[in-house]
């Protein structure tokens, strides 16, 4: 499946938080939003990076951080030159793998330069769900008529 068509399924939700914004004002954001990931811009909304739910949680037990008031999102996010982005005319196959690969939750997903969405595992698994059933419900169907006759009815 294409990532236009998860995108269109997912709907084009984009969380995003400046670098200065506090880590525990993220957390909130990304809780009031039920969102796993946020993308992080600056002051001129230029893209410099993402934070999500496991890098606050990872960075912040690593680092000895509190998720108090004084701890910024731009001393825990993943930086623009290390983000793993996905286009439009990818498939679930691409992302799934860069996922797995790079131990990831959460791709960005362009439109040309813009960003549209953030696909999460979930979003991928369900696509990769909806057309193994689809394609599985297709083969029963052959299996049972390979020739499409339907001589009874």
């Amino acid at each position: 499946m294409l990532v236009s068509k998860i995108v269109e399924n997912k709907g084009k939700m984009v969380v995003t938080v400046t670098e200065k914004s506090s880590v525990y004002e993220t957390v909130k954001r990304l809780d009031q939003t039920n969102a796993g990931a946020a993308l992080v811009v600056n002051e001129k909304d230029e893209l410099v990076g993402i934070i999500s739910e496991r890098d606050i949680l990872y960075k912040c037990y690593k680092t000895g951080k509190s998720l108090d008031g004084t701890n910024l999102v731009k001393d825990l996010m993943t930086s623009a030159d290390q983000l793993i982005v996905g286009k439009m005319d990818d498939d679930d196959a691409y992302l799934m793998k860069a996922m797995l690969d790079k131990h990831i939750r959460h791709i960005p997903i362009l439109d040309g330069e813009e960003i549209v969405s953030i696909i999460a595992i979930e979003d991928v698994l369900r696509a990769v769900l909806e057309s193994s059933e689809s394609e599985a419900k297709l083969l029963r169907e052959y299996i049972k008529n390979p020739f499409g006759v339907h001589a009874y009815k």
